[in-house]
C-alpha cells in the first residue's frame, strides 16, 4: 500500500504521510518535499516490550540488540 502511495505522490496525485524510512530516497533527490513537518507529532522512540523475569531465547536476544544497534 505505501508503494502506491508513493507511486502516487511522485506522479504529483496526492499528499502523503509516511515514516521518513519509506520516503527518504526521494526526499533526498528532490523528488518529494516535506510540506507536513510543522504537524508532525514528536518523535517518541520504539519500545520494544518483552518480560525481565524470563529466559529469553537467543533469538530473541539478537532481534532486541540488532534493533538497539539500528534504532539506537
Amino acid at each position: 500500500m505505501s508503494i502506491t502511495m508513493i507511486r502516487l505522490a511522485l506522479a504529483i496525485l496526492g499528499i502523503i504521510h509516511l515514516p521518513d524510512y519509506y520516503v527518504h530516497v526521494h526526499l533526498e533527490a528532490g523528488r518529494l518535499v516535506p510540506i507536513l513537518d510543522p504537524f508532525r507529532a514528536p518523535d517518541n522512540g520504539i519500545w520494544a516490550i518483552y518480560p525481565h523475569n524470563r529466559h529469553l531465547s537467543p533469538r530473541v536476544r539478537l532481534l532486541l540488540r540488532h534493533l538497539g544497534q539500528g534504532l539506537g
